[in-house]
């Protein structure tokens, strides 16, 4: 899996390609940049976000439970982050449907466990180096 990202002069807008598909990463216009996609933080959420939906609705719909819809709303704590050497991202679910109460536990479970999760919470070790 390669995704490749790069920058120009124009005031932070950066573009992600990923495979076929492109998208734009920029930054607030109070703090410079144009507003023409998320901030990169909204973009890991996101990314978080969609893991967790569709490993839920995979498993639902494995499991041929009566899941309608997943909301999740994502947030990390910034003032936290300043005081703190941890990362603090809050995850609302919000499961809409004719479930039980243990479907709805279960599904929680297994969406704590997407992959995603298990990246931003296990050991992660980021190379940089040039290219030659």
């Amino acid at each position: 899996m390669k995704v490749s990202v790069s920058i120009g002069k124009e005031s932070y807008q950066t573009t992600i390609t990923a495979g076929k598909h492109t998208t734009i990463v920029d930054e607030p216009k109070e703090v410079g940049g144009t507003d023409l996609g998320p901030t990169p933080d909204q973009l890991l959420l996101s990314s978080l976000g969609a893991c967790k939906a569709i490993t839920g609705r995979m498993y639902a719909d494995r499991k041929e439970w009566k899941l309608d819809k997943i909301i999740i709303n994502l947030q990390v704590d910034k003032e936290h982050l300043k005081k703190e050497k941890e990362t603090n991202i809050t995850c609302e679910v919000t499961l809409i449907g004719d479930l039980q109460p243990e479907h709805r536990e279960r599904l929680l479970s297994v969406i704590d466990r997407c992959p995603i999760h298990r990246i931003l919470t296990g050991p992660v070790k980021i190379e940089s180096r040039l290219s030659t």
